[in-house]
């Protein structure tokens, strides 16, 4: 009797598992073949991912160098925007935790981008940044608001247009940090860092008076370690009847403790503004803590009706790796403020939103087969003529003396620790190499490989010549921010080189400078743990 019942709850098991793995398949049909076959490589390089598979997820949503993120809503999609120079970059979600590429765009003439503000409204996309570079600037640290718009995500974007109308003479006035509101009149307002706001016209491209400050902040406890009071990053959103402002305070930068976000309401969309008696929303109270520098968020309703926000942070121990987007599920107290749902920890493992995958992540090895750089890659705005991509390689049209003012490509490594290899062909008259952003790495002329920083009674007799003139693998491994350098004549065999260094930028570079044309092959990540 005890064997039949043994079986039968065996069956049952066995059916209940068939039918949620007939689920599990049922939903990947829904992911396309290009978004599938985008996960599988993100898989096989080993970077993290928060979806646990389980029905929970762990931060971050969007590990590497993604900062100040902006979401927003349209139907069942969501759309995160970054900045990034010249140029910003679009992600999309129907979970809000598996995140797939949209876009990467720069635009011409304009650069020093900062924390752009993603919106749709009148049936088009339209995203607002600070810009720091521009034709005819004449004021230095000084942000000028431009915006642009797009009817999908994917562009085409139209040319940016500058939104205020001429330099504001405030000292507290940089015109960082852009924030849209609208109201249900469909009167619109850009707010920026210090507490200003500017109302638009109709159509949300040009100011129609100055700025004006509105907000002063919200007192942090005196004792607090921060970096300053920085007020910026106003995310603005309408709920029933109150606007409200969603900020950054602390800094940045600086301690593990500086950053965070606070929260202030009001009936109107240029206040007065009531700041949260449960604030801050989000904030690193000890460098003890997974996650440092928690702050500048942006609070949404979720796929199934919940809410949640979206922000940055430092993990703890790994500054370099840059901020990384995280998210935390928020809840509403009787009177009418967000707050962090049941208490939760940014390092916890938390329920899923209920929405469908559409894939996750972006990879970051490339066998350069596409005519086109693939999205993983930051390239210099000016530089854009000078690559070739395609047929399996990456032909660099080389200038510069030397790594720093070099044509260069680069991408952003997701984990904490990895390595990066590359195959590089360099003639006679180029320097080629695999470096960091901050020049630490390997460089070839085609004769020797050689270290390419570091003081000369650090570096000397430690090049290693090429059995292969010209030819020459080259690999970076950072393990927990302890970096080691390898070559190789064949891809198999490497050669461990003499300066190691501890990591300070998490951006891995290829390089070309000199006269002539350097040709990169089989570009490799993968993540070591």
């Amino acid at each position: 009797m005890k064997h039949s019942t043994r079986m039968t709850r065996t069956i049952v098991l066995g059916l209940v598992l068939a039918a949620a793995t007939a689920t599990v398949r049922s939903q990947s049909f829904t992911m396309s073949r290009k978004a599938a076959d985008r996960a599988e490589q993100v898989k096989n390089e080993k970077q993290p991912g928060a979806d646990l598979g389980n029905g929970y997820y762990r931060n971050p949503i969007l590990p590497g160098g993604f900062a100040d993120p902006s979401v927003v809503k349209v139907g069942k999609d969501y759309y995160l925007a970054f900045s990034r120079g010249g140029g910003m970059m679009i992600w999309h979600s129907r979970d809000l935790v598996n995140w797939a590429p949209v876009l990467r765009q720069t635009f011409e003439g304009l650069g020093s981008i900062w924390a752009v503000d993603l919106h749709y409204y009148d049936g088009k996309f339209h995203l607002y940044m600070p810009v720091g570079e521009w034709p005819g600037k004449t004021v230095e640290k000084y942000h000028a608001n431009f915006v642009t718009m797009a009817e999908k995500a994917e562009g085409p974007w139209s040319k940016p247009s500058r939104v205020d109308n001429e330099y504001i003479r405030d000292e507290y006035y940089t015109g960082i940090d852009p924030g849209f509101i609208q109201t249900p009149q469909g009167k619109k307002y850009l707010y920026t860092d210090h507490g200003f706001v500017m109302p638009l016209s109709d159509d949300g491209r040009q100011a129609t008076g100055p700025p004006q400050i509105v907000y002063s902040g919200w007192e942090y406890p005196k004792e607090w370690i921060v970096e300053g009071n920085c007020l910026e990053s106003p995310k603005l959103f309408l709920k029933d009847g109150f606007y409200y402002l969603v900020s950054a305070l602390g800094g940045t930068s600086g301690p593990s403790t500086a950053h965070m976000a606070v929260v202030a309401r009001s009936q109107s969309p240029t206040g007065p503004w009531l700041n949260s008696p449960y604030n801050p929303l989000v904030h690193t109270y000890s460098a003890a803590e997974s996650w440092w520098q928690q702050g500048h968020a942006t609070i949404v309703e979720g796929p199934d009706g919940a809410w949640w926000t979206v922000y940055h942070a430092r993990l703890n121990g790994y500054p370099a790796l840059g901020r990384q987007t995280l998210l935390m599920p928020v809840e509403w107290t009787p009177d009418g403020w967000p707050v962090i749902k049941n208490g939760s920890k940014s390092w916890d493992i938390i329920p899923m939103p209920r929405g469908e995958n559409v894939g996750n992540g972006m990879p970051i090895s490339d066998d350069f087969t596409s005519p086109a750089p693939g999205m993983q890659w930051i390239l210099g705005q000016k530089d854009r003529e000078r690559y070739q991509w395609g047929n399996g390689r990456l032909v660099v049209d080389a200038q510069g003396q030397n790594s720093a003012d070099a044509t260069a490509a680069s991408v952003l490594a997701t984990n904490r620790s990895y390595e990066a290899t590359v195959e590089i062909d360099c003639p006679e008259g180029v320097v080629a190499g695999l470096i960091f952003a901050n020049q630490e790495g390997l460089k070839t002329d085609g004769r020797m490989v050689s270290y390419n920083r570091g003081e000369i009674w650090r570096t000397r007799n430690t090049d290693v010549p090429l059995k292969n003139a010209g030819h020459v693998f080259l690999r970076i491994r950072n393990f927990h921010g302890d970096l080691s350098f390898y070559s190789s004549d064949d891809g198999e065999r490497w050669t461990t080189f003499q300066n190691g260094v501890r990591a300070e930028n998490y951006e891995v570079r290829l390089f070309a400078a000199g006269k002539g044309k350097a040709t990169f092959r089989h570009f490799r990540y993968l993540g070591l743990e």
